[in-house]
């Protein structure tokens, strides 16, 4: 009787001395959430000039290995991240295609600038379709953008054809970094649509 409960005491004990460690166990690094933005205002000298016409932006197509919310950057040649506890606001598609068009809304005139799917009834005189190959960097280093886009007129005949490939350097080793970083590219390739457009 005396060695049971000299068993007992012994693993309450020991379940006393985990329970802090067992705590701390289930406590996880917080996620972050990131987001692309656009440049601002456009300068007197570069604001948008005539003539006018609809322009629509999408649809944007995206590789499979993005189509999730953590944020994917590269290790190696051959070796990507997904950053658990790095994740972008909402589908990274659908912040790439809004990024765009209010760049582009700073850059050419458009009216109405509107985003794929079009509202009922209604086709642009203008179609800017977006594929992008890639879209991620590493860490402290520097951020790229492989693309292609179409622009197609109201009765969907194809205007101009481009491809391009951007990179940027990222001003930091951290996630924020990147994020700004794409952005820019993001800046930049909307400058060469922009200057497609007036073609």
């Amino acid at each position: 009787m005396r060695t049971t409960s000299r068993v007992l005491a012994t693993l309450i004990a020991g379940t006393a001395c985990c329970l802090p460690l067992l705590a701390g166990c289930g406590k996880s690094a917080p996620t972050h959430f990131y987001s692309l933005s656009a440049s601002g205002p456009a300068p007197a000298a570069e604001a948008p000039a005539g003539p006018c016409l609809s322009l629509g932006v999408g649809p944007v197509e995206f590789p499979a290995y993005l189509d999730r919310s953590q944020i994917v950057t590269k290790i190696g040649q051959n070796q990507m991240h997904v950053g658990d506890f790095a994740q972008w606001i909402e589908p990274l598609r659908d912040n790439f295609q809004r990024a765009l068009t209010e760049n582009l809304g700073r850059l050419v005139c458009a009216k109405p600038l509107v985003t794929y799917p079009w509202p009922v009834g209604g086709h642009p005189d203008r179609q800017i379709v977006v594929q992008v190959a890639g879209f991620d960097g590493t860490l402290g280093q520097e951020a790229w953008l492989r693309v292609s886009w179409s622009i197609l007129d109201a009765d969907n005949k194809q205007l101009v054809w481009r491809t391009a490939e951007y990179r940027e350097q990222a001003a930091g080793p951290d996630y924020a970094a990147m994020a700004a970083a794409q952005s820019r590219l993001v800046e930049k390739f909307a400058k060469d649509v922009a200057a497609s457009l007036r073609e």
